[in-house]
C-alpha cells in the first residue's frame, strides 16, 4: 500500500467546500484542517503509484485549492 500526506493550501475561505471533497475521495483516509504554513492536511493511500498520481491530481484540480505539497511516507509505525 503507497500512502502519502499531502499539505494543502486553500484559497481563502473554501476550507470548509475543500475539505468536503476531500472526505468524498476513496483514497483519502483521514483529513485534517490545521493553522500555519497549510490549511489542510490529507493522508492519501493507493494500492499503486498509478492510483497513488490520479488521487493526488484529483486534489489538485479541486476547486479551491492553490498549492499542495506531497510527502510520500517511506516508513509507518502504528501506536
Amino acid at each position: 500500500m503507497n500512502s502519502a500526506i499531502v499539505a494543502i493550501t486553500n484559497d481563502i475561505g473554501t476550507e470548509g467546500k475543500v475539505m468536503e471533497a476531500l472526505c468524498q475521495m476513496p483514497a483519502v483516509r483521514e483529513c485534517y484542517m490545521v493553522y500555519g504554513v497549510y490549511d489542510i492536511l490529507a493522508k492519501v493511500q493507493a494500492s499503486s503509484e498509478e492510483e497513488m498520481s490520479a488521487a493526488i491530481h484529483s486534489i489538485r484540480d479541486l476547486k479551491g485549492v492553490r498549492s499542495t505539497l506531497t510527502l510520500v511516507v517511506c516508513e509507518e509505525h502504528k501506536k
